[in-house]
């Protein structure tokens, strides 16, 4: 499978560079240089299919959007409609195979031909990532938002068919938001970088390169390493596993779901910058979050961001009082656990971080009634009362993270519970296959060091100004080869591309 981590990638890339940047005076001759690159992008890496549903879902939502400016008085039902074709089209590829055996089942038991069934739908490249910016500049344009103009044609299939977020994000919104912020901590709505006249240039080079080499070591490197050496074996027969070998791969796992991710975020920050786009940043330390909620501030906040302004605040939010403030909650986690599988797995994962903010915000209550102390003080009181409370906090915290996780990882819901009774079960009679202190007192040193290290690496924009270009080249080339030469063998696929 054609991947970012190919040679051919490379290869094409470089040609595509040139290309690019012999327009830079340009950059709406940029934009249509793009659309074209990004579909044959898609096209190597998920055939003619997933172009023809990218292109016909583009054109109906270009379409809303000039009947959204020029019909006023049905605008609402346009959106409504907008929105409704976005998410039936979602749903008929994301959970088809889901209820295909239940509507099998149904028509077996009146006697009605289930022939016509498809075996099954591939999941079209990047559908979910651009259903959810479609609906963002939907409700964008139906608000006249200022800083989202309507797109022209090559515009908005520019916007959706991005091959720098299309995969996998982030979830690069038209307009600014809230919590959405660049490499330099800028907000950065996609709509004034797509729609300029001015040149563009290419933005902070040697911090790019810097986060290219970050994010291969993080994804194909040690990433790589977890998952061959302690997590797939785990996850693959935890039965025959000791219960500290499958708490290993448990934490193992949110390890490498992290730097799978965040390299893949930070790599496509990369390719923005190198052609002159600023790209939200998508983690901003998830693993030292102090709880729940600070969690899902710091984890895929493209993600979190567009749960809270589409689904958390149409509910509701938080206007309804308290305990219907939870209920929306629970909805919203629920239905982000959803959206990433159809399975009931991801069900119980979304349910179980839903719960968890609730009971957070329920402890945050009690313990504003009996100290008597205001909303602002009762959170987080326990993390900032000192550093036993910080540390104790984050553990747990990233213990129930890295439990959730296991639902998450398992196909099914029944695999999720095997590991959990292998876990539970397998600490007498199991004989160690490896030496599983080795991984956890890995996994406790690298938790400890990396406050100093995130410090480091979020001081790289600043530092990369301080130091000549040319300095970087020799360094950066040495540790790309030893990538090269330690990294296991393949070419590894990422692994929120399959959602």
């Amino acid at each position: 499978m054609f991947s970012f981590l190919s040679i051919e990638f490379s290869l094409l890339f470089i040609l595509f560079f040139c290309v690019y940047w012999a327009f830079r005076n340009k950059p709406q001759i940029q934009n249509l240089i793009l659309v074209i690159t990004s579909y044959f992008l898609v096209f190597l890496m998920a055939g003619g299919l997933a172009i023809i549903i990218l292109l016909g879902f583009s054109l109906i939502v270009y379409l809303i959007s000039i009947l959204m400016d020029r019909y006023v008085l049905i605008k609402k039902k346009l959106l409504i409609s907008g929105i409704a074709i976005t998410l039936i089209q979602l749903s008929i590829f994301k959970y088809y195979d889901f209820f295909k055996p239940i509507v099998s089942e149904f028509l077996e038991k009146f006697n009605l031909d289930n022939s016509g069934l498809t075996a099954n739908l591939i999941l079209p490249l990047g559908i979910s990532y651009y259903s959810f910016q479609a609906i963002s500049y939907l409700v964008s344009r139906y608000r006249n938002e200022i800083d989202c103009p309507r797109f022209n044609l090559i515009q908005l299939l520019m916007h959706f068919s991005f091959f720098v977020t299309i995969t996998a994000g982030p979830i690069a919104r038209a307009q600014n938001a809230k919590g959405l912020t660049d490499i330099s901590g800028q907000s950065c709505g996609m709509s004034t970088q797509i729609t300029t006249n001015q040149p563009r240039k290419i933005l902070l080079p040697s911090l790019a390169l810097i986060l290219l080499v970050l994010a291969l070591i993080k994804k194909w490197w040690i990433a790589g390493w977890l998952a061959d050496q302690w997590v797939n074996p785990v996850f693959a027969n935890p039965m025959q596993y000791h219960s500290l070998e499958i708490l290993a791969a448990i934490y193992g796992y949110t390890l490498q779901l992290f730097l799978d991710f965040s390299g893949y975020s930070e790599m496509m920050i990369a390719f923005g910058l190198l052609l002159g786009f600023r790209l939200p940043v998508n983690f901003r330390a998830p693993l030292l979050a102090h709880n729940i909620r600070d969690f899902w501030d710091k984890w895929h906040i493209s993600l979190s961001t567009w749960i809270r302004d589409y689904i958390y605040i149409p509910l509701g939010g938080s206007r309804g009082g308290f305990t219907l403030t939870q209920l929306n909650l629970v909805i919203a986690m629920v239905l982000s656990g959803i959206w990433h599988g159809s399975g009931w797995n991801f069900f119980i994962w979304g349910l179980l971080h839903g719960l968890a903010l609730v009971l957070l915000n329920i402890s945050d209550k009690v313990y504003q009634k009996v100290f008597k102390v205001d909303i602002k003080h009762a959170r987080d009181a326990f993390a900032k009362s000192s550093w036993i409370g910080k540390t104790t906090s984050v553990f747990l915290t990233i213990t129930f993270v890295s439990f959730c996780f296991v639902f998450f990882r398992a196909k099914t819901f029944e695999e999720a519970l095997q590991v959990f009774r292998a876990l539970l079960s397998n600490y007498i009679n199991v004989q160690w296959t490896s030496n599983p202190l080795y991984l956890l007192t890995l996994l406790t040193i690298a938790w400890m060091i990396y406050p100093f290290v995130y410090r480091t690496l979020s001081n790289l924009s600043s530092y990369q100004r301080k130091i000549p270009r040319y300095a970087l080249l020799v360094p950066l080339f040495t540790i790309f080869i030893t990538i090269i030469i330690c990294a296991p063998s393949g070419i590894p696929g990422f692994i929120y591309a399959n959602f």
